[in-house]
């Protein structure tokens, strides 16, 4: 049922295998196309993993613009993981909810003119229209665990990417504000922000001034990658990670493995959504909420693990 393949070309049969797969290895950790691998759930339901390479990768407040929860910035030494590239969507949520047999409470978080607790809201009917190409919200971070667990005990090794592990993908291989650099006008050309478009429905926002075309949710993959070939990391939807809540980086693990110790309670998220200003939709910011919390502008990605 479920089957997963590098996108390369096979080795050759005979002696050339091992040279063949040897090469593969070097391109992987070396290239600077990226590359990916999918895992197909159903014919209609694949996910896709772009390779971020491992090394020394900055976290924090690189630029000295940040906020105080970013500091101290920080080195951490990476592994290299599969990411997903773009958000998880309603599509395979749905697959999902059908094929275990889910049954999810309604209520959720909704951004009208002010946050309020609406009982009928839910990831199917999150009180605003949505494809089945755009990122699944309102799940607290405890169901997207029970999912995650659900396929893993089916043998697809996926998980919650840490925060050093998702700012490191996000920020595609710079220490800039944004992988593209300070211009903040690049924010409609790779995400789905506060901009022209939202202005109209929140005249009090702060926006930035260009037109990305989304009021709410945007299907995923509708803007730029950076250099990893991840697209979304800014806007659209905050994403959940694995870590507890900490005020600060002091004491976080040093090798960028998901912090479980502080306030588990609460659960952050990382990226910025469709209603943030720039300085909410960058490669430092850091947000949290409840883990039991659900919220129309909070989706995850995943990350796969190595075979």
């Amino acid at each position: 049922m479920f089957l997963t393949g590098l996108m390369h070309a096979s080795p050759d049969d005979g002696g050339m295998r091992l040279l063949a797969l040897t090469l593969l290895c070097w391109s992987l950790a070396t290239s600077a196309e990226p590359q990916f691998r999918d895992v197909r759930l159903a014919d209609d339901v694949i996910l896709r993993f772009a390779w971020i390479p491992g090394g020394r990768h900055a976290v924090g407040d690189v630029t000295g613009s940040g906020q105080r929860d970013e500091q101290p910035t920080r080195q951490v030494e990476l592994d290299g993981f599969w990411l997903m590239t773009h958000e998880f969507t309603r599509k395979a949520f749905g697959w999902y909810v059908r094929v275990a047999a889910v049954v999810l409470p309604s209520g959720c978080q909704v951004y009208r003119d002010d946050w309020a607790w609406d009982e009928n809201a839910s990831w199917n009917s999150p009180g605003h229209e949505q494809s089945d190409a755009e990122p699944v919200v309102c799940l607290s971070w405890h169901e997207v665990q029970a999912m995650v667990e659900w396929l893993r005990a089916r043998g697809i090794r996926v998980r919650l990417p840490s925060e050093a592990e998702w700012e490191a993908a996000a920020r595609g291989g710079t220490t800039s504000t944004w992988f593209w650099g300070e211009d903040r006008l690049g924010l409609c050309r790779h995400a789905n922000s506060a901009d022209k478009t939202l202005a109209p429905h929140h005249p009090s926002f702060s926006i930035v001034a260009c037109d990305d075309g989304h009021y709410r949710t945007a299907p995923v993959a509708s803007f730029e990658p950076n250099a990893f070939g991840l697209h979304d990391v800014y806007g659209n939807v905050w994403e959940w990670v694995q870590d507890c809540w900490n005020e600060s980086y002091v004491g976080a693990p040093a090798d960028g493995s998901a912090w479980l110790e502080g306030d588990c309670e609460r659960r952050g998220f990382r990226g910025g959504g469709w209603g943030d200003i720039p300085a909410y939709a960058r490669s430092a910011i850091r947000n949290r909420t409840a883990a039991l919390n659900r919220k129309d502008d909070v989706g995850f990605r995943l990350v796969l693990e190595p075979d």
